[in-house]
């Protein structure tokens, strides 16, 4: 259950400057689905309730369509555009155990887009 949450966290702090496009959108979706594969898979090892299970898949698919309205306003001409977009691309090929620990190290895409970020805020 806390490596759900620490993915959705991981996943929040990549988006953290509210970025959007289409091709940023894709980019989500395929990560949002990776979290959540490896999320399920995360559970369903867990000796987890029936309703404990249907609460988490509730946490998941509110937690994808939270952070997909975040991300679907920014025109693919905002400066960390194509830098954001390939943060979560290189997530993507993450595997589970590598995303359940990204907080400790950053994929170099991710390195370069915080450095960006923190230099554009």
């Amino acid at each position: 259950m806390k490596t759900v949450y620490a993915m959705y966290a991981v996943l929040m702090m990549s988006l953290s400057a509210t970025l959007q496009a289409a091709d940023i959108g894709d980019s989500y979706n395929v990560l949002c689905e990776k979290m959540k594969s490896c999320a399920l898979k995360s559970i369903g090892e867990a000796d987890l309730t029936p309703d404990v299970r249907a609460m988490v898949m509730a946490s998941l698919e509110g937690a994808c369509v939270a952070i997909q309205q975040q991300v679907s306003n920014v025109a693919a001409t905002h400066p960390l555009h194509g830098a954001a977009s390939a943060c979560m691309d290189s997530m993507t090929t993450l595997s589970c155990e590598e995303l359940e620990n990204s907080s400790d190290e950053k994929t170099p895409e991710c390195a370069r887009y915080e450095k960006m970020a923190e230099a554009y805020q």
